[in-house]
């Protein structure tokens, strides 16, 4: 069992380092952007974008699933 999910880039399956890399970057976003965009009405609409997306993955990488090998 890995500590981080598979995650696999045109073909190219990323190292353990690299996977947390991806999750961490993802959170950061999603950490930014509850933050910072939500200020005006378009900023507001970019962020519930986003942070639909940012939430389907999250969840992808803390599932327990994507961690079997």
């Amino acid at each position: 069992m890995h500590d981080e999910a598979e995650i696999t880039i045109n073909g190219t399956k990323l190292s353990d380092a690299e996977s947390m890399t991806v999750r961490v970057a993802i959170d950061t976003l999603a950490n930014v952007l509850a933050e910072e965009l939500g200020a005006d009405a378009d900023g507001q609409m970019l962020a519930e974008r986003y942070m639909d997306s940012l939430a389907k993955i999250q969840a992808l990488l803390e599932s327990r699933e994507t961690r079997k090998q």
